[in-house]
């Protein structure tokens, strides 16, 4: 929604104002890189808190709106009645937001170049660092709000989001210090489903709304339409019997299969059995899936067993789910689980933090930046 908004805004030449959380101690609702889009309506799209510190932000935008300025606040939201900003909501945490006037009209350059660093989170296939300037010891070479491309940084910088304080530059042969938010950007989940019947829809409506980019194949073009899934991010119209040759799949894109049509399924299982995808779900009993695997066999194709473990059948988790909403909710809760590398387990056993890092995507950007 934010990336969307945003491009209304530059074609519209409307200003707006990008709100990041840049910095964090403690606990807080959303973690840091979380942002917020403010019209100078007032609207805002996307959400930095729980709603405990939105009404102050907005009074804060009216400020960059009026001077051009970004702006840091820092909001304690520790229970502690004594603090200066006195709402004792009680996350336990410290954050830290910047405000950034995207000003399409007096710096059309810097608003196109910040939409296309967030659109590029919806294309790209693997996460990307991206450098903000907050402070600068030379606002006439580096205003703060600028964003660095190409800029070469140690691999120890690189492994999570934060502050880097007093960093040094070169800009036209002239040594800058400058005070740098590193955001290191995740792509945005591609989901790819076959099978466009009626039971679809909820699906996409609820993957759309957790902000997956979501690509829909079928046969039946009665059923593969925009009139039908208005949402989604593409549509392919594939020959009865033949799997899709420009699926433009990757290690951060995910399938399911619910055709309800056995043939097909078992085209699809196999053709998605040779591509290097995260997570393949499939919508049915354990015996359909049995019998997919033995026509597979009779084919001369065997499930390697490297395979085998991302094939998720029955697909979803186990909530008792019976109506399409419900099993819509199962299906999404399990790939989110699967994307995190997380248990499925009640927060209320988990023994650490809720939002404790993940181990495994630190080493995945380790492998990119060597």
């Amino acid at each position: 929604m934010i990336i969307s908004e945003l491009k209304r805004c530059i074609r519209n030449n409307e200003k707006a104002i990008l709100a990041t959380i840049i910095d964090k101690k403690g606990s807080s609702y959303r973690q840091v890189g979380a942002k917020s889009l403010i019209l100078s309506d007032g609207t805002a799209y996307g959400v930095l808190s729980g709603g405990c510190i939105e009404q102050d932000l907005l009074e804060h935008a009216r400020d960059v709106f009026e001077t051009g300025e970004p702006k840091q606040i820092i909001y304690d939201l520790r229970n502690d009645d004594n603090v200066p900003w006195g709402l004792g909501v009680g996350c336990n945490g410290v954050i830290t937001v910047l405000l950034s006037l995207i000003d399409p009209v007096n710096n059309r350059e810097s608003a196109v170049k910040q939409f296309k660093v967030l659109k590029q989170q919806s294309l790209s296939k693997e996460p990307y660092p991206v450098c903000t300037v907050i402070k600068s010891s030379n606002h006439n070479a580096l205003l703060p709000g600028t964003i660095l491309e190409n800029i070469e940084l140690p691999l120890f910088k690189i492994m999570s989001s934060g502050i880097l304080e007093n960093y040094s530059i070169d800009v036209d042969g002239k040594k800058e210090t400058v005070t740098l938010f590193l955001e290191t950007i995740t792509p945005m989940p591609h989901i790819i489903i076959f099978g466009a019947g009626p039971d679809a829809s909820s699906l996409i409506d609820q993957l759309k709304f957790l902000h997956w980019r979501v690509t829909i194949v079928d046969h039946r073009p009665g059923y593969l339409n925009k009139d039908n899934f208005p949402c989604a991010d593409e549509l392919n119209l594939v020959p009865q019997g033949e799997f899709p040759e420009d699926l433009n799949a990757s290690e951060n894109s995910y399938a399911i299969i619910m055709t309800h049509h056995y043939e097909q399924d078992l085209v699809y299982l196999k053709g998605l059995l040779q591509q290097n995808l995260s997570y393949i779900g499939l919508l049915g009993p354990k015996r359909r899936f049995n019998n997919l695997k033995k026509d597979l066999q009779a084919q001369g194709f065997m499930i390697p067993a490297k395979a085998a473990e991302k094939i998720y059948s029955p697909i979803g988790l186990d909530i008792g789910s019976e109506t399409p909403e419900e099993i819509a909710l199962s299906i999404a809760a399990e790939i989110m689980a699967h994307k995190n590398k997380t248990s499925t387990q009640s927060l209320k056993w988990k023994k650490d933090s809720i939002h404790t890092p993940n181990p495994a995507s630190y080493e995945r950007l380790k492998e990119l930046v060597q």
